[in-house]
């Protein structure tokens, strides 16, 4: 017999000796459960695997096969990693998984469908972006731009022989790149252009400046070789360094140098308060430093305020640039109000009415015009974006330019007809001070509906046309030829109902020459092209009035334009 058969068992407080049937059975039932679950016995799991076997199969063949960008599949990724990360779970639906699955699933071949219009569509506006950014280096006078025209020509020539929806994503990065790095690059370029002046100051004072050339020389290489936006705004930093060190070496030389940094700070300023902005603390700012200049004896006083001025320049370079952008701005403002209310009166023959309407509509439009260029300087806060609205604003305001010295001609067919085939003062104007364009160029002339084609500053040929509506303006500006559409259709993004809205119309010849759909196209369907008909007017065929934007030629005309004009050529509204 066992030592402990006659003591009695304690059992636990609160339990008792016996457990109830209908809990052992309910255990078992949950067991049961939890082992079939286990094992997958739900049809439902097998569903969802299945179509997110699907989904993952279609994600890599948007990735490889057709070349989609990361930015557009991430969203469909990311919500299937928010279904599955929760699989296996106690509560896991694997029903709603399934359906979730699919929706993703057609969602992606949404996506896919789409792809190419969409990349073809943002890689135009962006290669549009870089070739004015491009342009606008160039009317600054920056005398390495033929090694970036190099690359927006191949960019160009990439976009026109892109097929696939990647083909058409690899071009969108590389113009957003080098739009990126043109836009990071003029501030890189003044800083170098300091440096250089204080070479030269070294020189004339008969100092030795080998090394700092060869710097000079190593970091204009940089500027040449494109490098991406970040690089070119360390540059700048590199060069503060640079001029530093020059002063360090060059103990003799410091007193030059130190003046010469003093010098271009002042002229900043000077700058700065012309556009009606308070300099009083940059003021304040280099007056000590002329102080400190009076002061220094050793170099490394020469060193201390050469990185002070370095630091108190790089300072001013976003507030100078938001300065001109606004000033800019105002400028517009005024060249606006002041032909804005010059109006004209139609006299068409085929008009029995005499019409008056406003000559510069398309500079006051809210979306095409001047309150566009405002709310992208508004919305800018960085020199790139600064940079990129007050060049739209630069543009407006030489073209409005151009159109106001051609008020005072009269516009009628037998005026426009005796010099439509000479060359304009003012699209010569436009072509070679404005933006220093060669070779060929278009230029559409809105008060006169008239189409110049231009080759070297020679009119080569010319056509009446019909530009956009009051309502609908044709988009004034400096654009470029992005790509050319041969029998196509276009649809109407208005409604049906909306006074804007057009039934599907077969178009022969187009030529994309803004972003947001506006072409240069032929309008079979009118009969009357030329002066005063961008307004209401009588056209026995169709459509007594504007463009919906686009710029209409004849259809033979547009045909011959169509072959003349190569991707890239430059188009000036105006």
């Amino acid at each position: 017999m066992s030592m402990f058969a006659s003591q009695p068992r304690r059992l636990a407080a609160g339990v008792s000796r016996r457990t109830p049937r209908w809990v052992m059975a309910l255990l078992v039932v949950v067991v049961l459960s939890m082992v079939l679950a286990g094992c997958g016995s739900d049809p439902n799991q097998v569903v969802a695997q299945q179509n997110k076997s699907r989904l993952d199969n279609e994600l890599q063949h948007a990735r490889t096969a057709l070349g989609l960008p990361d930015s557009m599949l991430q969203p469909v990724e990311t919500q299937e990693n928010q279904i599955s990360s929760g699989e296996g779970g106690f509560n896991y639906n694997y029903q709603d998984a399934a359906t979730n699955y699919t929706l993703l699933y057609n969602q992606l071949v949404g996506i896919e469908q789409n792809a190419q219009q969409t990349l073809q569509k943002q890689a135009s506006d962006d290669i549009q972006a870089f070739a004015k950014a491009v342009n606008q280096l160039r009317t600054q006078g920056f005398s390495e731009i033929e090694y970036y025209q190099g690359r927006l020509d191949q960019a160009l020539l990439d976009y026109n022989n892109a097929r696939k929806a990647g083909d058409f994503a690899k071009v969108d990065i590389t113009a957003r790149q080098q739009t990126a790095a043109l836009q990071a690059l003029w501030p890189a370029y003044q800083k170098l252009q300091e440096f250089k002046t204080i070479l030269r100051d070294l020189q004339s004072a008969g100092t030795n400046s080998a090394l700092g050339q060869i710097e000079y020389q190593q970091n204009l290489d940089a500027i040449r070789g494109g490098l991406p936006a970040d690089r070119y705004t360390k540059l700048v930093e590199v060069i503060d360094g640079q001029i530093v060190q020059l002063m360090a070496d060059q103990a003799e030389a410091t007193p030059y140098i130190g003046a010469t940094l003093v010098d271009n700070f002042q002229a900043s300023i000077d700058l700065l308060k012309s556009y009606g902005q308070d300099t009083h603390a940059f003021q304040k700012q280099h007056d000590q430093d002329v102080t400190t200049l009076k002061a220094a004896k050793s170099t490394a006083d020469y060193v201390k305020l050469g990185q002070t001025v370095n630091q108190q320049t790089d300072a001013m370079a976003l507030p100078l640039l938001r300065a001109q952008g606004y000033h800019d701005y105002a400028v517009l403002q005024q060249l606006l109000a002041s032909v804005e209310p010059i109006q004209h009166t139609t006299t068409r023959w085929s008009d029995p009415y005499v019409r008056t309407w406003s000559v510069a509509y398309e500079y006051a439009d809210p979306f095409v015009g001047i309150n566009d260029a405002k709310q992208n300087l508004d919305a800018a806060y960085d020199i790139a974006t600064y940079t990129s609205a007050d060049q739209e604003i630069r543009d407006l305001t030489n073209n409005l330019r151009a159109l106001k010295d051609n008020l005072p001609y009269t516009v009628d067919f037998q005026t426009v007809d005796k010099y439509a085939d000479q060359p304009h003062p003012a699209d010569l104007e436009l072509i070679n001070t404005a933006y220093h364009l060669t070779g060929k160029v278009i230029v559409v002339s809105l008060r006169e509906q008239v189409l110049r084609a231009y080759d070297n500053g020679n009119v080569v040929w010319w056509s009446y046309v019909t530009t956009g509506r009051q309502e609908l303006p044709s988009w004034p500006g400096l654009h470029y030829a992005m790509y050319k559409l041969y029998h196509t259709e276009f649809t109407s993004p208005e409604p049906k109902g909306s006074p804007f809205w057009y039934a599907p119309t077969p178009i022969n010849f187009a030529i994309a020459y803004a972003p947001n759909g506006f072409f240069l196209h032929d309008a079979w369907w009118r009969s009357e092209f030329g002066p005063d008909t961008n307004s209401d007017h009588w056209d026995p065929a169709a459509f007594d009035g504007g463009s919906h934007g686009c710029v209409n030629l004849p259809e033979n005309n547009m045909a011959w334009l169509y072959d003349w004009t190569p991707i890239g050529t430059p188009i000036v509204v105006y």
